[in-house]
């Protein structure tokens, strides 16, 4: 059984002390691929460190999270130009109005032009995106002008009727170890909805370690638990599940192609 990591940050400190011990664990656990994910260049230093390091498991995406834009300079626009070559995909980008550490109108902004550099690289994107019912509309119209990218939408934890709008897009939805959680009834009948052939799998580790592991730092070889459970809800074998969500990772990131 094959299983991929679609979003980890290894990169992050909580994983300083024992990252050899938790490379092990997850090729222990059927993991064959692992996307650490950048969310400023500190850390998307560290994942092409990482990738240096562990060149057949791990892979990387270069990125600014929405909370850190309002600190974003010229200077981190040419870094990211000069090393997404590096990188599978961009991200992680997006919109995060539900803390909203940077202002809406710098995320709405820089959004956009991290967009417009996924398509003039050609790379795959991978989107935060949190708010309520108006910001999902608002968020949905922006993309509009970006419909050809190829889209995943990171850590999915809304609820059927945003997911059917998701899907219109050229897109993966990716469901984290929150799909395991007993409270998350709109999430997990959005899962029961989703197709198959459009999900994928995370950890979003260090956070959101699924059930039974939670009040634990998460970790890649967790994410067998978020497999069963899909594989539970969906009244399918694991090794389905697995199986196909692994080959939904691999055509999107293009792992075949890349060499790692």
């Amino acid at each position: 059984m094959r299983l991929v990591d679609t979003h980890a940050h290894l990169n992050l400190p909580e994983f300083k002390k024992d990252l050899p011990q938790v490379i092990e664990r997850a090729k222990n656990a059927g993991i064959i691929k692992i996307l650490v994910v950048g969310i400023d260049r500190k850390t998307g230093l560290k994942a092409l460190e990482i990738k240096r390091e562990y060149p057949d498991l791990i892979d990387v995406a270069l990125g600014f999270h929405p909370h850190d834009v309002k600190k974003l300079t010229d200077e981190d626009y040419r870094w990211i130009e000069e090393n997404l070559p590096l990188a599978l995909a961009l991200g992680e980008v997006g919109l995060d109005f539900v803390k909203e550490y940077s202002p809406k109108d710098l995320q709405i902004l820089h959004l956009e032009n991290l967009l417009f550099l996924a398509e003039r690289y050609d790379k795959p994107v991978i989107l935060h995106l949190r708010g309520d019912s108006a910001f999902w509309d608002l968020a949905i119209d922006l993309l509009k002008n970006f419909h050809d990218l190829p889209l995943l939408f990171h850590c999915f934890t809304s609820e059927k009727k945003v997911a059917q709008k998701l899907l219109d897009f050229n897109s993966l939805i990716s469901l984290p170890g929150v799909i395991t959680f007993d409270k998350a009834l709109g999430l997990r009948e959005a899962a029961k909805y989703i197709p198959l052939d459009r999900i994928v799998l995370e950890t979003d580790c260090p956070y959101l370690s699924p059930v039974p592991m939670r009040g634990k730092r998460n970790e890649p070889a967790f994410l067998i638990h978020t497999a069963k459970c899909l594989a539970e809800l969906k009244a399918l074998s694991l090794e389905e599940v697995a199986e196909q969500t692994t080959a939904n990772a691999i055509k999107f990131f293009k792992f075949n192609d890349y060499g790692g």
